[in-house]
């Protein structure tokens, strides 16, 4: 029975015509928001929280769908923590979720498991939500594999659109290109790092203007 209500959640997203999860997704992360007993009883499930049955609703505020970049660290548990930084769509949900629903607790799982849980005691407004704790350090290395992080995103988006907050990708195919962009630009680094190591640097350019051309040289010399 411990696993019954999340797979009972999946089901009824699948049913309401969902589309968030998909067999090749390998980390499933989902944000849920508080129920209440005055909801629909298909609306909402409940679920074991630190000792106290909290009622959470079936579809999630946000999804790994609206992840566009992260950032792990250690958590005092020995496991590890992420703050993800979402879509437009995405951001937009945490930002209603936070502005309209203070107080309440946002609950974060991890293929289909609690991981961790906020108390909402603020508005949220800069895209980025973090989950404090949670996640084994073999599931950092699979998000690094559709993930790029947010420090190599901000360095590698520098200068296009996607710098401007209002450009941030939204689509798969926006993302895929962001993050293979950083891909590059990662490969593009260890490379050159390497050449250096080795002592191989790249000639200088000539400087313009370094060369006289010929016709002023013969004018100077008459």
């Amino acid at each position: 029975m411990r696993h019954f209500a999340p797979l009972v959640a999946i089901l009824l997203l699948l049913q309401a015509g969902c589309s968030t999860f998909k067999k090749d997704d390998k980390v499933l992360i989902t944000v849920f928001s508080q129920g209440s007993d005055m909801d629909s009883p298909k609306s909402i499930f409940r679920r074991n929280v630190e000792g106290r049955e909290v009622i959470l609703k079936v579809i999630p505020e946000f999804t790994h769908k609206s992840i566009i970049a992260f950032h792990p660290f250690p958590a005092e548990d020995g496991t590890y923590g992420v703050a993800l930084k979402l879509d437009f769509k995405g951001a937009n949900a945490l930002e209603i979720v936070t502005r309209t629903r203070q107080g309440e607790m946002l609950v974060s799982m991890v293929n289909g498991a609690i991981v961790d849980y906020v108390t909402i005691d603020g508005i949220v407004n800069n895209g980025i939500f973090t989950i404090w704790r949670g996640l084994p350090e073999e599931l950092i290395a699979v998000m690094d594999e559709e993930y790029p992080r947010i420090s190599a995103l901000k360095k590698s988006t520098k200068d296009t659109p996607y710098e401007q907050l209002d450009m941030l990708p939204s689509t798969s195919k926006e993302k895929k290109e962001v993050h293979d962009r950083v891909k590059d630009d990662a490969k593009k680094e260890e490379k050159d790092a390497k050449r250096r190591a080795r002592g191989e640097f790249d000639p200088e350019p000539p400087t313009p203007g370094g060369v006289v051309p010929l016709s002023e040289a013969l004018n100077e010399g008459q």
